[in-house]
């Protein structure tokens, strides 16, 4: 069994949106081709939709290749954190969040970007430590060098945060107490 030829024009798609210059021409031309011979197939439609997200800001027609994607082929594991991370992006966290817990029961998923997307929910809703948390649980399921040292500076970036939330609320509280003082002497 060799590559379908749906597949062939996915990866000429795929070759074209490479690097800091991609040839968009060439790009539309290979994924129309591809979804011309398989209107399912899940590598053309996740590769689309985030052409749809990243690239032109789209995201009920990104939404719609992920659902189509979904519908034909519920296993297809790569559409998942993908199209999560894009409902984050366009502000749909309920549905991200629903996404996810759905996803994290499929056997073959990586549990570790499912856990990162969960980090970052509670990281955009400003519950840094529970998103320092999901970080940690990432960790311990991830099996890339370069994914892990990702999850680290994740977790240093979501430090800082704290950090810069103590120093904002040990000014106010500053200024609320010289403030009391004040109005003690002026009573």
């Amino acid at each position: 069994m060799g590559l379908t030829t749906a597949d062939s024009y996915y990866l000429k798609a795929k070759a074209a949106t490479g690097g800091f210059i991609s040839d968009w021409g060439e790009v539309c031309e290979a994924l129309n081709y591809a979804l011309s011979y398989d209107e399912n197939h899940g590598a053309s439609l996740c590769l689309l939709a985030k052409i749809y997200a990243k690239n032109l800001s789209l995201f009920d027609k990104a939404y719609e290749c992920f659902d189509k994607l979904i519908a034909a082929d519920m296993d297809y594991v790569e559409v998942y954190p993908l199209y999560a991370k894009y409902l984050i992006w366009g502000g749909e966290i309920e549905r991200a969040q629903k996404l996810i817990e759905f996803a994290s029961s499929i056997k073959a998923i990586d549990k570790s970007q499912l856990f990162w997307l969960s980090s970052y929910i509670e990281d955009i809703k400003g519950n840094y430590k529970k998103s320092l948390k999901r970080l940690k649980k990432a960790k311990t399921v991830i099996y890339n060098e370069s994914y892990f040292n990702f999850m680290e500076d994740e977790e240093q970036r979501i430090k800082k945060k704290i950090k810069l939330l103590k120093t904002k609320k040990k000014k106010k509280k500053k200024k609320k107490s010289s403030r009391k003082k004040y109005l003690k002497k002026k009573n």
